[in-house]
């Protein structure tokens, strides 16, 4: 986990009523207590989570583990279930986990996920998580539902274009429901939503204040949110190439695919997925220029026209 992370992490520590409304739409006793749980749990394998907040149900507390994903992926739930595990024994807290989906992609369960792990006799562990694809959702009902808070969720929401995003972005500026903190985190959060789905320009052009557009970790998380999202389309193209030629997807092909994050290399196995006669010999091209080099000149080649662009 680097500081891009722990940035991301902090931005949405401003914003757990709406993650809480948007995933118990009908718990509304649920309430955060102020401080969220450090998600930094499960050191010796690393397990970091987006957040873990500590909530009250009623009369008892519990703890709600929320990821923020572009798309789904298929490593996600047994990610989930690892963390939620260390959450369980770190809080000593009952753990709801629930992942919020900006973009169509990949297979998401429907509303429910299940991961089993199967024991001699039958299922060993059966853990049950909440998916939330706000796509699915409209931005502007949710809108007045959310309030300012959860102003960057509708973005991703069914009817979110540049004109709501330009009101979303004025209500968060004069609410007084923020305060000056919650209000900066917010609009950093609202910034990046809009790069993810609607474009860097157009974000740019929406939030044109230097203190957001000129933030280094912020735009570094917009470029990270990209290079992943190709990642993943080339990752989901393999998929659907090797089905198309009946290449058998085995546990440890789907584990070699899925582990794979330079995108060189996953367009290079797409090539020769095209006309290769087993699957042993999609992996058996040789190792592209540089790690990432496609990403890292298409990344080069949009820096460079921004520069041309900027005054």
């Amino acid at each position: 986990m680097g500081q891009l992370d722990i940035t991301f992490r902090r931005l949405l520590r401003s914003a757990p009523r709406p993650i809480l409304r948007l995933a118990f739409p009908r718990r509304r006793r649920l309430e955060p207590i102020r401080w969220p749980v450090d998600p930094s749990l499960d050191r010796s394998r690393q397990r970091t989570g987006d957040n873990l907040f500590r909530v009250r149900d009623g009369n008892s507390e519990a703890a709600v583990h929320v990821e923020i994903e572009r798309e789904w992926r298929s490593e996600i739930e047994r990610r989930l279930f690892e963390y939620a595990s260390a959450a369980v024994l770190e809080t000593e807290l009952r753990v709801s986990s629930i992942v919020l989906l900006l973009r169509r992609g990949g297979r998401p369960p429907r509303v429910t996920g299940v991961y089993r792990i199967r024991g001699i006799s039958g299922n060993a562990f059966i853990f049950r998580y909440h998916v939330v694809p706000l796509w699915q959702l409209d931005a502007r009902q949710m809108r007045a539902r959310l309030g300012p808070a959860g102003a960057p969720f509708c973005v991703a929401m069914s009817g979110a274009d540049e004109e709501l995003v330009r009101s979303l972005a004025a209500e968060v500026r004069t609410t007084k429901s923020l305060t000056q903190r919650e209000r900066k985190a917010t609009m950093r959060l609202l910034y990046l939503v809009t790069a993810v789905i609607l474009g860097d320009e157009t974000a740019e052009r929406i939030f044109h204040m230097e203190w957001i557009s000129q933030d280094p970790n912020i735009q570094a998380l917009v470029r990270r949110w990209e290079d992943k999202g190709r990642v993943e389309e080339a990752r989901s193209i393999l998929y659907r190439v090797l089905g198309l030629r009946s290449l058998p997807v085995t546990p440890d092909v789907r584990a070699r695919i899925d582990g794979e994050a330079d995108i060189a290399r996953l367009e290079a196995w797409n090539d020769a997925a095209i006309s290769a006669a087993t699957i042993g010999d999609v992996f058996r091209q040789p190792a592209p220029a540089g790690p990432g080099a496609r990403s890292s000149r298409r990344g080069g080649d949009r820096r460079a026209r921004r520069t041309r662009r900027a005054p």
